[in-house]
């Protein structure tokens, strides 16, 4: 699997008009064979820059990529409806970053997220770095992580690296409710094992940023989507 990450500015009160157009965009391109939505998300403003939408979409592989490229980019192959979407939405949004991820070797897939049923009010992105060979490295520091924010009911959506920013290293973590993840914040340091873990495998990763995304009404991981 390969991902497409991207952090989408937006503009004044688009984020609703943004996020409803994403999905709509959704359907087309898994229709289409083009990519999977993983999760639509705003970003929560007391945690970072705002307003800010925050998209993942899933591919198979680099080659199915150069094919949503060649869409994107050669006028022979060219989807003809990417233009007028990418038109409507510039009212909602002034720009962005993308970046391009590699999944862990343990990252659920977009059909196991969805098989899941998973609900979630709110998830945590990091985005960090990390000072060895990332692609094993993540295994081992996500696999450690996992049953102690497990057992809150925190659960892993995806563990990254950036191929094209060596050592750069994404993950997210779903939540159920936002005082599950306050009340991990609140008691973590008192935990032997995140302190053994930060002392440990943490060590490893340089200053990072996280930032509380919260996802869009339409999206199977929120509360209220049936």
């Amino acid at each position: 699997m390969l991902y497409l990450h991207e952090t989408i500015d937006i503009l004044g009160s688009g984020q609703d008009g943004y996020m409803r157009s994403v999905h709509e965009r959704a359907a087309h391109s898994a229709e289409a064979g083009i990519s999977r939505l993983v999760g639509c998300w705003r970003v929560v403003g007391s945690t970072g820059r705002w307003p800010q939408v925050v998209n993942l979409w899933e591919m198979d592989g680099w080659s199915h990529w150069a094919e949503a490229l060649e869409r994107q980019f050669v006028p022979a192959r060219k989807d003809a409806s990417l233009a007028p979407w990418w038109t409507r939405t510039a009212e909602f949004r002034s720009g962005g970053f993308d970046r391009i991820l590699v999944p862990a070797s343990d990252c659920p897939t977009q059909a196991e997220l969805l098989a899941s049923r998973r609900k979630a009010w709110v998830f945590e992105q990091t985005i960090t770095r990390v000072d060895t060979d990332a692609s094993l490295f993540v295994d081992e520091a996500i696999g450690a992580l996992r049953p102690l924010v497990g057992r809150r009911g925190i659960e892993l959506v995806g563990a990254y690296v950036a191929p094209m920013t060596p050592g750069e290293v994404v993950w997210i973590w779903s939540a159920p409710t936002f005082s599950v993840l306050c009340a991990w914040y609140e008691e973590r340091d008192r935990e032997v094992g995140w302190r053994r873990w930060l002392d440990g495998r943490g060590r490893r990763f340089g200053a990072g940023t996280s930032h509380w995304l919260v996802p869009a009404e339409d999206s199977p991981w929120h509360p209220g989507h049936d």
